[in-house]
């Protein structure tokens, strides 16, 4: 594997990264799937299993606890045997359950198999996070996080886009042909990725691999409970924007799709800038600071957008989203920052695994914390809303301190305060 000792200038280097490279090819091609699939499951459920709206709303709540539960054992299962055998069996097994949405018709033949997936799917990422951590040295970690996501953001609008052949069409036949084409997508995605160097971390007989250390770390528990609250920000664009914009503001409908474009591009465009230099855990916590700040005022902002005029309520949405969308980039540079230099170095998949779960929390609670706050009282929701993340986003600098100060296990010479990685980022930061 190519070793960098310092971090790549910018998208076009990171590219050329062998390994990145081939981590990035099959996020592209997975998300690509998961963009078809997102884009077309509801009327899937819907049109050719035969549910109603109400029931797969049950029934994707279900798999969302599910997912959530996924995290730590598959990444003690990633821990034992390594990082990438577990990633490709995870994705080549969801791809397979896949095939079964279509074969189903019924709510209670549905339910058991989104269950599954989610757990697949959800494991899968906690599992990919720690293959990241292994294959790559440390200072790749961070930008190469951030390029995949921008590859992430890229597959999914490109699947979305191809997923409006199947909208017009409005078939049954449709709608299961994309979930082939998503099924085909987990395989190859698992084909690429066995070409990622088999790399775990080194053992000692007194380690034992660390084990589920993860969930007795009180400091990183913390760390991941003030990630989900920012993730509960995915809530808003979900559902938050769409049922805002169209029931409660002047604003036209056609706005809703514009934020989705402007987020997506937004995410693209800054994603890899916006990370640079955020390694170090007490930067990492002023990210997440600004984030919750940007996520706060952005709340403000939607909630101003009901009861002015069309343009006024227009440009208070969009300008909203992009205070939003920043604070998202922010979030995601911070989080990931924190959940890998917090973490023991020989149980990457469990301490991901646990990140993963408090990520999956969030973006579970998101739509139904927007809806009972924000779209059931408006601006008063609106501003209760933007204090919930401006109070986990203050609580993040002395929970990172806490974290940094008493690890429970033995921090490398290079990790540690003074070491060499540390000096590196300081003369880093000192560039900027």
């Amino acid at each position: 594997m190519t070793t960098i000792s310092s971090p790549p200038p910018g998208v076009a280097a990171l590219a050329r990264h062998p390994v990145i490279r081939v981590l990035a090819a099959a996020m592209l091609v997975n998300t690509l799937g998961n963009g078809l699939f997102m884009t077309t499951s509801a009327l899937l459920f819907t049109r050719a299993v035969g549910m109603s709206p109400s029931q797969v709303g049950v029934a994707l709540a279900l798999g969302g606890v599910f997912g959530i539960a996924a995290g730590v054992p598959m990444g003690r299962v990633a821990d034992r045997f390594g990082a990438r055998p577990t990633v490709v069996a995870l994705l080549g097994a969801e791809g397979v359950l896949i095939l079964g949405y279509t074969q189903v018709h019924s709510f209670w033949t549905a339910v058991p198999l989104i269950c599954g997936v989610t757990f697949l799917d959800r494991g899968a990422s906690a599992v990919r996070n720690a293959l990241v951590a292994h294959a790559l040295p440390p200072e790749l970690r961070m930008p190469g996080r951030a390029f995949l996501r921008m590859m992430t953001n890229t597959g999914v609008g490109v699947g979305a886009a191809l997923a409006s052949l199947a909208l017009v069409a409005d078939t049954p036949a449709a709608y299961r042909t994309i979930v082939v084409l998503d099924a085909v997508t987990f395989v190859g995605a698992a084909l690429l990725l066995t070409r990622v160097p088999a790399l775990r971390p080194a053992r000692d007989a007194a380690s034992g691999g660390a084990g589920f250390g993860a969930l007795a770390d009180v400091p990183y528990l913390v760390i991941t409970v003030l990630g989900g609250v920012l993730v509960l920000q995915q809530g808003i664009l979900e559902v938050g924007v769409p049922l805002w914009v169209t029931r409660e503001t002047h604003a036209p409908r056609l706005l809703v799709s514009a934020c989705l474009v402007l987020n997506t591009a937004l995410v693209i465009a800054l994603q890899v800038r916006m990370s640079r230099g955020v390694e170090d855990p007490r930067v990492a916590a002023r990210a997440c600071l600004r984030a919750g700040t940007l996520m706060a005022v952005g709340c403000l902002l939607f909630g101003l957008a009901k009861g002015p005029e069309p343009w006024t309520a227009s440009l208070l949405i969009l300008a909203a989203l992009v205070v939003q969308t920043v604070g998202e980039v922010l979030c995601a540079a911070g989080t990931w920052a924190l959940s890998y230099e917090l973490a023991d170095e020989r149980a990457h998949g469990v301490y991901q695994g646990v990140f993963n779960s408090g990520f999956a929390a969030g973006v579970l609670l998101g739509p139904l914390v927007v809806t009972q706050t924000a779209l059931r009282h408006g601006m008063a929701g609106w501003a209760f809303f933007g204090a919930v993340f401006l109070v986990a986003a203050v609580a993040f600098g002395p929970a990172a301190r806490w974290a940094a100060a008493h690890r429970p296990f033995p921090v490398p010479a290079a990790r540690a305060p003074g070491g060499a990685r540390a000096r590196r980022v300081r003369r880093r930061r000192s560039r900027l």
